[in-house]
């Protein structure tokens, strides 16, 4: 009987298997790639869209819900843009963190001068031109489901 070159029906099976197990694996790499591309996308995006409170100074000392359109009022902007930032609702939260009062540390100050019997006249403790508090709160921006937070510094 003559033989016949060709593979066997076991060979072929496990050349198919070996293929779908590579084919799987790369499927699996693909879905964990885009979506850590789809994270990292919309992090990007809300960082971008925090931004615009860091760089404007009236908001973000006050609770406030509103669009980000208000915040980029002043920006020279396309009107799709705009209309795209007006439909995107943000809510502002202001927490204080800390605050220094530089009167009363000037007070203390002086107390302790006093009390030791030192007195430095070159020492101004009146601090009417100048800011006389220090505030540090935490500002927490809400976009959708996502948030961001940053540290505030404001002289009063």
């Amino acid at each position: 009987m003559p033989k016949h070159k060709g593979f066997t029906l076991i060979e072929v099976l496990v050349a198919v298997m070996i293929i779908s197990v590579v084919i799987s694996a790369l499927l699996q790499l693909f879905a964990n790639n885009s979506h850590t591309f789809s994270s990292v996308h919309q992090k990007i995006l809300q960082t971008n869209m925090s931004s615009l409170l860091l760089g404007n100074e009236i908001y973000g000392y006050e609770d406030k819900k509103m669009d980000l359109s208000e915040l980029v009022k002043d920006f020279n902007i396309n009107d799709d843009l705009r209309r795209k930032l007006k439909d995107k609702k943000i809510e502002i939260i202001y927490t204080e963190v800390t605050s220094l009062n530089f009167d009363d540390a000037a007070e203390s100050l002086a107390e302790a001068e006093g009390e030791s019997g030192d007195n430095d006249e070159g020492l101004v403790t009146e601090t009417s031109e100048v800011a006389n508090s220090l505030e540090i709160g935490r500002t927490t921006i809400k976009i959708d489901n996502e948030n961001s937070s940053f540290l505030r510094v404001k002289f009063q």
